[in-house]
């Protein structure tokens, strides 16, 4: 699959250039889908939201402040009616009073009696009473959104208590006037509201951008460009050094393209590794065939030693023989499960041993403790190979790290005991343990290999055949004492046995 992207990479690069080189992605759906624009349409709205309730209580202030200053610019004309013997002003006087106060008639009452100031025609009936003495709020909410949106002319009546004497100032006034003057204060404070809301959307968008929606940007084109080229390490994403959770997110995708980089190679390694094993396999059979030959005529000699050495040796060769076809079997999408039939265990540890040399050697110390008759249902040449394995990377443990003293011992026991219809066989070696770090990938292949060179295969290997098998293996105990294998093995195979592959899938 990677040998047919890079393929397909080489192709696109011929036809339209280099892929190396970023491309900005533009938001889909224009501005207004996009996160900025509905960034920019919700700051309005707020700030718009906001305004309209500063509007509503702002609008009855400036009628209050309206009616009021009606009244102060009354109460100044009063005080020369007041100082005028002359109980009636002038026609004249009047008007320019009625003008200045835009109001019908002008009146002071001082306890019981009402003074008329100055009046033109009056209306028969008044719609409203207006009492600058004792403003509610509400009320007075309610008396200017009515006459803003009124279409028709109404009279009212205001009144408050006078600063220069203990008296009463009444205006009786067309709300026309004051109408007109809501509607040019709310035309003007909807403009600067609006005003104030471009303002202010602008700086947020400005600063949201900056902070938020251009580092988005940036990680949603790195992931677009990267799903693209996923073996290109030069599009693994570099952190910009943030603290806060954007910070946070540069980190992790870069932690999880480096990761997922590092997989492809691996994976492609494991490709290349196949194709190269297979080529080698392939001769590899050709000489072992022609080493069987060579042992079928040296099996034909009378010499008692040959006649004792020969069958082992066949055997060994005819199992070098079945494992090279299982490799070229191995990888299929589907591959033969176990054929399990009872066999015994000590018998194939005792097989073990005389393939690795432990019941000869000399330095390390071979136990097999696993009961004579313990009978299991197993396929014995894929448990052959998960001992084999197992055993050889105990050896070659304690290969590496031979005492330099006759006390210590090293040593390799295996034993197996029955447990509730489950066979537990344990390989416990004196060796110097298993660090952490190959501990975490133990049965990965590639990954769990302690030793210099080693490609960690082997216990990959052995953990998919005891899959199969219905089994679990894993490391019951290591220290700097030794490290203990601990495989568990159904005592009767599975009526569906499993195959490899599939196996190994399972998490």
């Amino acid at each position: 699959m990677h040998q047919e992207r890079k393929i397909q990479s080489a192709d696109e690069n011929g036809q339209g250039g280099s892929k190396n080189v970023r491309r900005k992605s533009a938001p889909e759906g224009g501005l207004l889908k996009s996160l900025s624009g509905k960034l920019l349409i919700l700051t309005i709205i707020f700030v718009m939201i906001a305004e309209v309730l500063i509007f509503v209580p702002s609008v009855a202030n400036f009628r209050n402040v309206w009616l009021q200053n009606h009244l102060d610019t009354a109460e100044v004309a009063s005080i020369v009616f007041l100082d005028n013997s002359d109980p009636m002003l002038s026609e004249d006087a009047q008007k320019q009073i009625l003008e200045a106060t835009g109001s019908l008639a002008v009146a002071i009452r001082a306890g019981p009696i009402s003074t008329l100031m100055a009046k033109s025609d009056m209306p028969a009936e008044i719609d409203e009473h207006i009492d600058m003495t004792v403003m509610h709020p509400i009320s007075s909410v309610r008396s200017a959104l009515s006459m803003l949106i009124s279409g028709e002319d109404h009279v009212y009546r205001v009144f408050g208590t006078m600063k220069s004497r203990d008296a009463t100032i009444e205006l009786v006034q067309s709300d026309a006037r004051l109408k007109q003057a809501l509607r040019i204060y709310g035309r003007n404070v909807f403009l600067i509201s609006l005003a104030i809301s471009l303002i202010t959307a602008a700086l947020v968008i400005l600063a949201l951008y900056l902070i938020i929606v251009r580092p988005v940007r940036r990680i949603s084109s790195n992931m677009t460009e990267f799903s693209r080229e996923p073996d290109n390490a030069a599009l693994i994403l570099q952190p910009s050094g943030r603290l806060d959770e954007i910070g946070v997110a540069e980190r992790r995708l870069a932690a999880f393209e480096t990761d997922l980089h590092n997989t492809l190679r691996q994976r492609q390694h494991l490709a290349d590794l196949g194709l190269a094993v297979s080529k080698i396999n392939h001769d590899l059979r050709n000489i072992l065939a022609s080493a069987q030959l060579f042992s079928d005529r040296i099996s034909k000699l009378p010499d008692p030693t040959v006649q004792r050495v020969a069958p082992k040796l066949l055997r060994s060769i005819d199992r070098a023989i079945d494992y090279t076809k299982s490799v070229l079997a191995y990888g299929k999408a589907v591959e033969a499960p176990p054929a399990c039939r009872p066999h015994r265990l000590r018998a194939i540890a005792d097989d073990v041993a005389e393939l690795l040399g432990l019941d000869q050697s000399e330095t390390i110390d071979w136990r097999n403790e696993v009961p004579d008759q313990l009978e299991v249902e197993l396929d014995a040449e894929q448990m052959f190979r998960v001992m084999v394995n197992l055993c050889r990377n105990a050896l070659q443990a304690m290969e590496r790290d031979l005492p330099t003293d006759d006390s210590t011992v090293s040593r390799i026991t295996m034993s197996a005991a029955v447990e509730d219809d489950e066979v537990k066989l344990r390989i416990a070696d004196t060796g110097p343990g298993i660090n952490d770090a190959a501990l975490r990938q133990l049965f990965t292949a590639f990954g769990g290999s302690s030793k210099t060179g080693g490609t960690g295969l082997g216990l990959a290997i052995a953990a998919e055949l005891v899959r199969a098998h219905g089994g679990e293996i894993s490391v019951e105990e290591t220290s700097s004492a030794g490290t203990v294998f601990l495989v568990k093995l159904p005592k009767k195979a599975p009526r569906r046995a499993l195959p490899v592959q599939e196996a190994a899938d399972l998490p």
